[in-house]
């Protein structure tokens, strides 16, 4: 009996397809049901179908129609936008939430690495330390600067290095995250310093290409002159 139930079961799923397909006779019925299609699909791309009443969906395009809406286009607009202000927040909190084990990784090294005699902390939370102590001037804020640096993950990870390059970078002192830009106001030219860039004084909860959000960063930087 019960393979039976399944069979007839299938019979009228199949049924009700092709009546489905056989409802659509003209050319305005497959147009509508392909436009239809058009919108439920970017709407659940967008992962919107649990926040999206069909019915009022539809009346509202009825009623449009109708030459008779029953809000504004402002009001619609100004609704939607806030809708998906709060909606896009609540994406972006939601994917941030597989990135917080770096903010936590990132916070245990640096009270570990503070231990360190030869390690430094600024007021600021920066931690560095000198390997070599130049001699020349200190770069202000808003000098243009030449140096060689690695920049690695807490696990070793190299993401960016002018030195595999084999060509220092000239940037401007502040045209950098604010972590890297405090340490090389710090150094005289002819320095080489490892600093540890808390995730607040680096790419914090964006991200930067390869660097997650949430990421302490460790640069090892040689000043070799300003501009």
């Amino acid at each position: 009996m019960k393979k039976i139930s399944i069979v007839a079961a299938a019979c009228l799923i199949a049924f009700s397809v092709s009546a489905q397909k056989n409802s659509l006779k003209t050319q305005k019925d497959s147009v509508s049901y392909a436009l239809g299609m058009d919108i439920a699909s970017n709407l659940k791309q967008m992962q919107l179908q649990n926040d999206i009443d069909v019915t009022q969906l539809s009346a509202a395009m009825q009623d449009v129609f109708a030459g008779k809406p029953r809000m504004t286009q402002e009001d619609a607009q100004r609704i939607s936008q806030m809708f998906f202000m709060v909606k896009q927040e609540e994406m972006r909190k939601a994917e941030l939430k597989q990135f917080e084990k770096n903010l936590e990784a990132g916070n245990a090294f640096l009270a570990e690495n503070a231990k360190r005699p030869e390690v430094k902390t600024t007021a600021s939370g920066l931690q560095y330390e000198v390997v070599t102590q130049g001699a020349g001037a200190k770069p202000q804020a808003n000098d243009v600067v030449t140096l060689h640096y690695e920049g690695k993950l807490i696990d070793g990870t190299v993401f960016d290095s002018s030195i595999e390059r084999g060509s220092p970078a000239t940037f401007g002192a502040s045209q950098v995250i604010p972590g890297f830009s405090e340490a090389i106001q710090l150094m005289s030219v002819g320095s080489t310093y490892i600093v540890y860039i808390p995730q607040n004084l680096a790419y914090g909860d964006h991200g930067a290409g390869p660097i997650d959000p949430y990421s302490t960063l460790i640069f090892r930087i040689e000043l070799i002159s300003i501009k």
